[in-house]
């Protein structure tokens, strides 16, 4: 007989309340019937409660999808490097550095691979990878929703988790982008949801440690959710026979997945630098290396996260505040009601870990961009909806269910309809009145499709290019296809790129394409002078052919005189 889930909600008892069941114990049997009854179908109310998760997650990130936030420097290096697995059976067009571990993009490359025109199915390459991420977000919410059922025993916790998940205007804006974290959110749901599954503890083990092996290979960052997963593992097994054989399969089946990336850099001979040398003070000439770029990666630093100036500052608080203070209050009081009773709380202790793991490393001090907060969303949000479905069902007597619905219902309506929140209306700075937020009003890349388009008009496809990765596919995958475009941080720092297409030279390059901030970006990657001679070509030897402009966002083509 297969063995039951040790951790289930004990009926009749608040939310967010689990109670372990080990083999054995005489109430096992009489509660595992109960719970199961409870737990077997979502049922109406509770089809009816994702059915709206899953629309309204739809609606929110599939509407101008398209035509907001403006294409990033990232999204382009993916879907380059997606690219390049389709069209020349490599990681990268260019030299891979070990930066990431490939698994996003391979995911990518599948999916454009899949996809009848490929790259150019939706218009802009970037689109295509947009139109996974809406999908994957979907599969997301599932996770989600599910994740937050099982760990509070109720529908209450799921649609406030979701809720926010799907319309908060920090997760919107991200949320969109083809970004590894993105990916890397689903896997680590994935992975968790499987361990929560009635099935066998076997096959809980196996699967979910092949999901936690990818979201690693996707982006490095999920490692942090690993003693949270373990642990809830730990749980899922306690009082099983085969406890210790299923947390071995788990290590392996996550280890195998990880160890292949290792394996393609050893087989390659770019495991280790050359003479094993680890210097930071310069990068070690003759290949690339994987090991070094990972201590390179764990050295990096930025200042803190708190300080003046950074993004949780100038990005993350202006976009959602309400998310960022309600899930640090919501973490620190399932943090505090997980530890007090872990065998009775398993649903706070596993939410409070998972948003204290990736908080950390946010707050680590090392180098952090903007669109790292994507993994604190959901976690965040998860939180909140557990919190608050214990908060709330503990206030209300049972006669007052229906104000258990209510409150968060007018919560929810308060944050859609309220500017201040900014999560469907804002005020115009210039205008003063009410109008849509910019994720669902703004068009911005049509600046960048305009300037793709007078490229392909007025540039010759012989000519020589700087440009950012955000058009790279666009110009390399369209028609006329441009080979010599290259990117700035590549045409500075990769010397198959620098000495042989440039030779270092702004007197080989013939176009300047600037994207919106990649003048600043040179500027800041040109810590050891290698973006000097585009600088040179850039501020003493072109002339600005092209410019376009919308709000802070100034795009350009710049010719160089010779």
């Amino acid at each position: 007989m297969a063995p039951r889930d040790p951790a289930i909600v004990r009926p009749g008892a608040a939310a967010g309340t689990v109670t372990p069941l080990r083999r054995g114990t005489p109430a096992t049997a009489r509660l595992l019937d109960a719970a199961s009854a409870a737990q077997r179908s979502l049922g109406r109310w509770g089809l009816a409660a994702l059915a709206f998760a899953l629309v309204s997650g739809l609606l929110t990130h599939g509407y101008h999808l398209f035509t907001y936030p403006l294409y990033s420097t990232d999204e382009g290096i993916y879907v380059e490097r997606a690219w390049a697995v389709i069209h020349e059976d490599r990681l990268s067009p260019q030299t891979y550095y070990y930066d990431h571990a490939p698994g996003g993009w391979l995911q990518l490359a599948v999916w454009e691979f899949l996809l009848p025109r490929h790259f150019e199915m939706f218009g802009n390459p970037v689109d295509s990878g947009r139109v996974l991420m809406l999908l994957v977000h979907l599969a997301s919410v599932f996770f989600l929703f599910e994740i937050a059922r099982k760990l509070s025993g109720g529908l209450l916790a799921p649609v406030i988790a979701t809720f926010l998940f799907n319309f908060s205007p920090l997760a919107v804006f991200y949320q969109r982008m083809m970004l590894l974290d993105n990916l890397m959110v689903f896997w680590v749901l994935l992975s968790i949801y499987l361990l929560l599954l009635r099935r066998t503890v076997l096959f809980a083990a196996l699967w979910s440690g092949l999901a936690f092996g990818v979201s690693v290979v996707t982006k490095e960052n999920a490692i942090f959710f690993a003693p949270t997963i373990f642990y809830l593992l730990y749980r899922r097994t306690k009082g099983d026979p085969s406890h210790r054989f299923a947390m071995t399969l788990w290590v392996f089946a996550a280890g195998a997945i990880i160890s292949a990336y290792f394996l393609y850099a050893t087989l390659k001979g770019e495991l280790f630098p050359p003479q094993l040398d680890f210097s930071l003070t310069h990068q070690p000439q003759g290949h690339v290396s994987l090991l070094y770029e990972l201590w390179y990666q764990v050295h990096r630093n930025q200042g803190t996260l708190f300080s003046p100036g950074s993004f949780l500052h100038t990005s993350w608080l202006p976009k959602d505040k309400y998310l960022l203070a309600g899930g640090t209050a919501a973490m620190l009081v399932s943090l505090y009601l997980g530890w007090r009773d872990k065998e009775r709380n398993l649903g706070f202790l596993v939410a409070g870990t998972l948003a204290f793991e990736i908080g950390l490393y946010l707050a680590r001090g090392s180098v952090i961009l903007d669109f790292y907060v994507i993994p604190l969303i959901p976690m965040f949000a998860l939180c909140i909806g557990l919190v608050a479905d214990r908060a709330l069902k503990a206030l209300a007597p049972p006669v007052s269910r229906v104000a258990v619905a209510v409150v968060p219902a007018l919560a929810a309506a308060l944050l859609l309809l309220l500017p201040t929140g900014g999560y469907l209306l804002t005020h115009d700075p210039q205008t003063g009145k009410l109008k849509p937020n910019d994720v669902y009003y703004l068009p911005l890349t049509y600046l960048q499709q305009e300037q793709i388009a007078w490229i392909r008009a007025h540039i010759p496809p012989t000519a020589r290019i700087i440009s950012d990765d955000d058009i790279w596919v666009a110009l390399h995958d369209g028609s006329p296809s441009y080979p010599y475009d290259e990117s700035h941080f590549e045409a500075a720092s990769d010397p198959a790129v620098r000495n042989k297409i440039f030779g270092g030279s702004w007197q080989n390059i013939d176009y300047i394409v600037l994207s919106n901030g990649m003048k600043q970006a040179i500027i800041l990657n040109n810590t050891g002078g290698q973006e000097d001679y585009i600088l040179d070509a850039l501020n003493n030897h072109s002339t600005e052919i092209w410019q376009a402009s919308r709000g802070n966002v100034h795009l350009a083509i710049y010719e160089v005189r010779k």
